[in-house]
């Protein structure tokens, strides 16, 4: 081995044996490897934590479970749901859901109970426990929600599981209100991130109800809500403020734009003509559809190492349409069940006609309008030819067969107008109508036969459809503030021909006035 270059030269010089020796071992070292340490392995670092929550939200159900033209439909939704945003299922339990690391917050804009017959004909109930089974975690309260009482919806509540928050519904008189107190906002921790939901209910809500279902509430303006209610989940620990309304939110844009200071991430409403998606400063606003066929993806991205209320780090919302893919199979099943239910119940004879009654005869305007008018008790009921779309025909008449020839989701409204708007009403030529008749050019008598008097005010029954302008109407104009009945088209003429007891010797369209 050649001498270390390090190590100095020595002087050359006999050595002694000893010397030798001693070199021979230092030698002798030198040449062996020496035992490394023992290997100390790296701090394990911690896992990091996670920084990725995403909201799902949709628009008002109004019943809708079922797909419609391929789209959409509850057990659609929610295996979409499943399978591309990792959401878990079953009902929300004191703003948790059962999977653990759950990353996803299910949310609604209000108005669910009322819509097609699956639904509305057992009041909701239905649409109550699906919604449980997908996993909402609080919803803004719709106007539609009292469409059938206080118990009915007490009842849906109860069997979603989920809270209805509104922050400008107050309780003016307690004895009245009951159980109808509603919180103004949540808050729900994803992740760790602290998510305050404020709500908002239709301006409407209390004004439109009817008789006797919003007793003791009222409703105040949004900004003022907003102001008391935001800066509330602020101090409760919210990170992130959110905002569910009945409304549409270019409505609520100019207020949340007023105050900076609310650091709003998103509004999401619904009642929009036209869908928008907007940005305005650091708060995205987006309004929703009815039903399952579409939802909202805000994609919540944040820093859990800042302070409370200072870890929001961006917000990306993106409109979803739902078409393919696997359905839950629970909720199918859950559908389905209601499903089975509602045609063994339209199956019920509940009369009888003899000759049937041609889909455009004056005696179907008599059945259908005058059931209308008779069971709500108003001076006119105006409906629309076009949403009778078929005979009835000859033989028992059944709930199923009333549907059938009024297949359409109509809900009926209450308006009050002044003789001359309600002549311009009843001179459509789409007019389906119980309670005047042609009595000349733009003139119109009573059921009674007296003149209908240009300056007198007259309760009017109407459909959704119509009041919105369907078939040139002008309702809406004239009536900004009907009574919402919650009531489906076809029930008051159900309720009416049941009551009547026809048979074959007491056909229907004898009873027919």
């Amino acid at each position: 081995m050649s001498a270390n270059p390090l190590r100095p030269r020595p002087f050359r010089q006999p050595l002694s044996g000893v010397l030798v020796l001693a070199l021979g071992v230092v030698a002798g070292c030198e040449k062996s490897n020496p035992t490394p340490p023992p290997a100390v392995a790296p701090e394990a670092k911690a896992p990091a934590a996670p920084t990725e929550v995403t909201l799902l939200v949709t628009g008002g159900a109004f019943g809708q479970l079922q797909p419609s033209e391929g789209k959409g439909g509850a057990a659609e939704l929610l295996g979409r749901w499943m399978a591309d945003e990792k959401h878990c299922p079953g009902p929300v339990r004191e703003g948790q859901p059962t999977c653990a690391d759950a990353s996803t917050l299910a949310l609604a804009t209000g108005d669910h109970w009322n819509g097609p017959a699956i639904s509305s004909f057992f009041l909701g109930t239905p649409t109550a426990e699906v919604m449980g089974r997908m996993g909402y975690a609080a919803s803004a309260l719709g106007n539609h929600e009292l469409a059938f009482g206080k118990e009915a919806f007490l009842k849906n509540r109860g069997a979603g599981g989920f809270p209805f928050l509104a922050a400008n519904l107050k309780v003016k008189d307690p004895a009245l209100a009951g159980d109808l107190s509603m919180p103004a906002f949540q808050i729900f921790e994803r992740r760790g991130l602290k998510i305050g939901v404020v709500g908002l209910a239709s301006e409407k809500t209390v004004r439109t109800a009817m008789p006797g279902r919003a007793d003791g509430l009222e409703v105040t303006g949004y900004e003022e809500a907003l102001t008391t209610a935001i800066p509330e989940a602020r101090k409760a620990g919210a990170d992130v403020v959110v905002v569910l309304a009945d409304e549409c939110v270019t409505d609520l844009q100019p207020a949340v734009a007023k105050h900076p200071e609310w650091k709003v991430a998103l509004v999401a409403g619904g009642r929009c003509a036209q869908p928008v998606e907007l940005k305005d400063g650091a708060t995205s606003f987006v309004s929703l559809d009815r039903g399952f066929g579409k939802y909202l993806r805000a994609h919540v991205t944040f820093d859990p190492a800042k302070p409370a209320g200072e870890k929001l780090t961006g917000l990306d919302t993106k409109v979803v349409e739902v078409s393919g893919g696997a359905p839950d199979a629970e909720t199918a099943q859950l559908v389905g069940k209601w499903k089975t239910q509602l045609d063994e119940v339209l199956g019920q004879q509940i009369g009888f006609s003899k000759a049937g009654i041609p889909h455009s005869s004056p005696q179907m305007a008599k059945w259908v309008a005058g059931a209308v008018r008779n069971v709500l008790g108003t001076d006119a009921a105006v409906l629309n030819s076009g949403g009778i779309r078929g005979d009835l025909p000859a033989g028992p008449v059944t709930r199923g067969s009333i549907y059938s020839v009024m297949p359409f989701e109509n809900t009926l409204l209450v308006v009050k107008l002044k003789g001359e708007d309600l002549a311009r009403q009843l001179a459509n030529p789409n007019a389906l109508v119980s309670g005047f008749t042609a009595a000349g050019k733009g003139k119109f008598k009573d059921a009674k036969g007296k003149a209908l008097d240009p300056k007198k005010e007259y309760t009017v029954a109407t459909v959704e459809y119509l009041y919105f302008g369907g078939d040139g109407f002008e309702f809406e104009k004239l009536a900004p503030e009907p009574t919402e009945t919650g009531m489906a088209w076809q029930t008051p003429v159900v309720d009416w021909t049941k009551d009547q007891s026809s048979s074959d010797k007491k056909p229907l369209e004898k009873l027919l006035k």
